[in-house]
């Protein structure tokens, strides 16, 4: 059986609603992480509230429930939010006909802002920044023997084919994410792209 992740990204507060629609259609289950939008608009800029808070649901479903759970979702209607499937199988190049990715840069706390300014100079419209926070290991440092993990900001940007390319390009460019450790950025296909509301 094949199985797919779903990638939610709602407005803060839809998480739960749009969940169990979810699960009435066969999902068995997700995670919801809080986020922050990155897309704005001129007027929300001015007013000082271009910068929105979010859900994201990821969900791993297994082929005989995704077109249901897929449709439960579109028929909800999140009030503003995109929904998209990633394969979760292991792929022969060039077997999926897609034209989309999702752009998935993971950037030391406080660079997500600059990353996305250049990724829309390259053709992003927008992005979701989920906070999160690097994994202790030996060589961290310690503060009252308690290891210090940095904090993280995992960036991501749906875009299709031709701009993903052009994002990656000048994303990787970037003199911040030169330093070794400062950054990681990588692609997966997008199965299906739907925008809800």
């Amino acid at each position: 059986m094949r199985n797919y992740l779903l990638i939610a990204v709602l407005q803060k507060g839809e998480g739960e609603r749009i969940m169990k629609t979810m699960r009435a259609a066969g999902a068995t289950g997700g995670t919801i992480c809080y986020a922050r939008g990155t897309a704005s608009s001129n007027i929300l800029s001015v007013l000082g509230l271009g910068e929105s808070r979010r859900e994201v649901i990821f969900s791993l479903l297994g082929e005989p429930v995704l077109d249901n759970v897929l449709s439960s979702c579109i028929e909800k209607k999140s009030r503003n939010g995109i929904v998209f499937i990633m394969d979760a199988n292991s792929r022969e190049e060039g077997e999926m006909d897609n034209n989309w990715q999702l752009i998935e840069i993971i950037v030391e706390k406080g660079y997500s802002e600059d990353v996305m300014a250049k990724a829309r100079k390259a053709g992003a419209s927008g992005g979701t920044v989920i906070n999160a926070h690097g994994t202790a290991s030996e060589e961290d440092a310690k503060f009252f023997g308690i290891s210090i993990v940095p904090e993280k900001e995992i960036l991501l940007i749906v875009a299709k084919n031709d701009v993903a390319d052009k994002v990656c390009d000048a994303v990787k460019e970037m003199d911040c994410l030169k330093k070794k450790g400062m950054g990681i950025l990588f692609t997966i296909p997008v199965r299906n792209f739907v925008t809800l509301g």
